[in-house]
């Protein structure tokens, strides 16, 4: 991204899981830059802790992160 994200370094480009979807917001992102606050989805995305760190995951371990619509990629 060319701009501040509010979205973790490390989970940027990883596979995970849309656990709930917390409906549409105002964009922070946008709206800080005096942009509007054109609004997106919020989501709830769950990470495996092997996705994120390889196999030196802690087992079990899983990581949630809230994400915005502009954020997500679809998998592939």
């Amino acid at each position: 991204m060319e701009h501040h994200t509010r979205l973790p370094g490390y989970v940027q480009g990883k596979v995970g899981t849309v656990e709930h979807l917390h409906g549409m917001h105002v964009f922070p992102d946008t709206h800080a830059q005096g942009l509007g606050e054109q609004p997106q989805w919020l989501y709830t995305v769950v990470f495996d802790g092997r996705t994120l760190w390889g196999a030196g995951a802690e087992p079990g371990l899983a990581v949630s992160v809230d994400a915005w619509e502009s954020y997500l990629e679809p998998a592939a």
